[in-house]
């Protein structure tokens, strides 16, 4: 069965295409069942936490400890009694949380008969949050892209089908969105097959 095959692969993006055709024959059940068989081949999620509630807040899908020790489900009693811990984000998984602030970053009991509970390894969030919007445009003006409205300059425009392109020798510059004054260069022609 090619989902047993997946879930043992060496070498999981190579695996993911018969998963992937599973999906597209199967429809929908399908998806599911390939998504959850994926489940096991894929990275854990590696969101971050907030230092300033401890993790309180953290609601990402780790499932191990800092040690790689399994966690248990909150909400079983063997081998350590996970449900005497009450608290936000705790139910049928086993996540890593911080539910009662009991440590300095989120936490799980562990499936080890040994060790009651570890702390996980999830990176702290960075204190400023990050403005995307900023860096989309640094990022724009570093590569060079521009979002010039030059459309009617160079294609013509769009209100009409007479032909009210400007000669790329009288195109100079145009507008960004933001108002900035930006050069109107043509995209690169697509050879014709």
């Amino acid at each position: 069965d090619i989902l047993a095959q997946a879930s043992n692969c060496q070498h999981p993006m190579a695996c993911l295409q018969p998963l992937l055709l599973i999906i597209v024959a199967t429809g929908a059940a399908g998806a599911l069942r390939a998504r959850l068989a994926a489940s096991s081949i894929l990275p854990d999620d590696t969101s971050c936490y907030m230092p300033a509630d401890k993790g309180l807040s953290y609601k990402g899908l780790v499932t191990s400890t800092v040690s790689g020790r399994t966690c248990q489900k909150w909400t079983e009693m063997h081998p350590w009694d996970a449900t005497v811990v009450q608290g936000e984000g705790l139910g049928n998984h086993n996540y890593c949380r911080n539910p009662d602030k009991s440590q300095d970053e989120p936490w799980c009991y562990t499936l080890d008969p040994v060790v009651e509970k570890e702390t996980c390894s999830i990176p702290a969030c960075p204190e400023k949050e990050r403005d995307f919007t900023s860096e989309a445009d640094e990022l724009a003006m570093e590569i060079g892209a521009a979002d010039c409205e030059c459309a009617d300059q160079l294609y013509g425009s769009t209100e009409t089908t007479k032909d009210t392109s400007v000669p790329l020798a009288l195109v100079l510059t145009g507008r960004s969105k933001s108002g900035k004054p930006c050069k109107c260069r043509p995209r690169a022609a697509h050879p014709r097959t």
